[in-house]
């Protein structure tokens, strides 16, 4: 089950965030679906892609690459990098222009072919410090 629980997370990476289109794919999302992202209340599917949708318009040019994979049970853990230009309005701050180079986590739930939660940490600070903020 984790080689198949290891596909359906890659593939909401590759193909959701790499397609920059948090509407791409809600085949891998299972009813009830909550995403945790550090000190943040759960999100709902909308909520998340809501979020994810300003992620997309600040780093039009996002690209995410999988570091590591581990997977156990009906959970996958990911490490990965990710890059972008900051073209856009995020968290209330104005497109910089610059460059941003950060790393991040997930663990990911998975529930019959589908996540059904997700908690993630990015390194939030780290990109404010890239961006002057």
């Amino acid at each position: 089950m984790s080689v198949e629980n290891t596909a359906v997370v890659r593939a909401f990476l590759m193909e959701v965030i790499g397609s920059h289109d948090a509407d791409a794919r809600p085949d891998l999302i299972a009813p009830g679906y909550l995403s945790h992202f550090g000190s943040m209340p759960p999100l709902d599917h909308e909520g998340w892609k809501q979020m994810a949708g300003g992620f997309f318009t600040a780093f039009p040019d996002l690209d995410l690459t999988i570091q590591d994979e581990v997977a156990a049970g009906d959970r996958v853990a990911v490490r990965w990098t990710w890059t972008g230009t900051h073209a856009g309005d995020l968290m209330g701050m104005p497109p910089t222009g610059k460059r941003v180079h950060t790393v991040g986590m997930g663990v990911y739930r998975v529930v019959d072919g589908k996540i059904a939660e997700e908690w993630v940490l990015e390194d939030m600070m780290g990109i404010m410090h890239q961006l002057g903020g």
